[in-house]
């Protein structure tokens, strides 16, 4: 097989199976894993993305990039734009010789963080105003990411900025990642018409196949805010009306529209609601506690 070909590589078993969960042998051998000492083992998406052990730091993901798709372009614009505060794309490298490679610092999944620094209402909405911003710099670029959900945002914790010191990564921050599905297109929000949805790990609502793929965007994220308000409800036993509030805005109320979509905000009015709602947070909180203990001592009583 030439270096040149895939994805997908396979990993096979000695009886000449797949192996799913396997590293292929040309990604093993591959001469940057051994300048770089990256001991990979296992697949978290069979013959795509790899991990490295666990065990041995610093530990690093490997993406085999498919060229059928925007991923390898859309990664060389959000890369160049690192610097900007409002990018929230992994900092990561393409490897170039032969099949392009992608090689990231290894992150935790969004739940992680949330349990892990999330305390307060202000920590969450801040939480929720970072992936907003992430979103909104995506379609400043005209890009679409038509995948979002809670297993393509990770974040860092201390353990990962102590074992990958040099890599830009900033604590707490969520990152967006996977574009293979993506879309970089002529026109931005508020000017795009639907698209045919690609195949996507949400399904859409009333079963539709065609959307503003921006506003598709803000219907997943709404999905993922859906999450993180109950993952911060569990972890400070109370529920907040604003956070919920927010993502049955951003869900919204499908229509089906087929030309630009009105049935829920862009990411750029949403992350502006949420630097407002930031400032009120301690006052908000206040009152959602107190109206949570109030309920409670109203049901016992009944």
């Amino acid at each position: 097989m030439s270096e040149s070909t895939g994805p997908p590589w396979i990993a096979y078993n000695p009886d000449g199976s797949i192996h799913f969960g396997g590293v292929p042998d040309r990604l093993l051998n591959h001469p940057e894993m051994r300048r770089r000492g990256i001991k990979l083992g296992g697949a978290m998406n069979p013959g795509f993305v790899f991990r490295s052990i666990p065990t041995k730091n610093p530990q690093f993901i490997v993406k085999v990039l498919d060229l059928d798709t925007e991923e390898l372009p859309i990664y060389e614009r959000l890369l160049r734009e690192l610097k900007s505060p409002h990018n929230h794309t992994i900092p990561c490298e393409i490897y170039r010789e032969g099949h392009p490679l992608l090689i990231m610092p290894y992150l935790v999944q969004l739940d992680s963080l949330v349990i892990r620094d999330c305390a307060s209402l202000g920590r969450l909405l801040q939480i929720l105003q970072d992936l907003a911003e992430g979103v909104e710099f995506l379609h400043q670029q005209h890009i679409a990411h038509l995948d979002i959900c809670f297993n393509n945002i990770v974040a860092a914790l201390g353990e990962h900025i102590s074992t990958h010191p040099t890599s830009g990564l900033v604590f707490g921050r969520p990152y967006i990642i996977d574009f293979d599905t993506s879309r970089q297109l002529a026109l931005g929000p508020g000017d795009q018409h639907a698209i045919t949805l690609p195949s996507t790990q949400l399904p859409p609502p009333i079963e539709l196949k065609h959307f503003d793929p921006y506003s598709w965007d803000m219907y997943c994220l709404g999905k993922v805010y859906e999450r993180i308000v109950d993952d911060f409800s569990f972890c400070a036993k109370y529920s907040s009306w604003v956070a919920s509030w927010c993502a049955r805005w951003l869900v919204g109320a499908e229509r089906g529209c087929h030309q630009v979509c009105r049935c829920r905000p862009t990411a750029q009015t949403v992350r502006r609601v949420l630097s407002i709602l930031r400032f009120a947070a301690l006052v908000i909180e206040f009152y959602e506690r107190l109206y949570g203990r109030y309920c409670v001592r109203s049901s016992a009583t009944c």
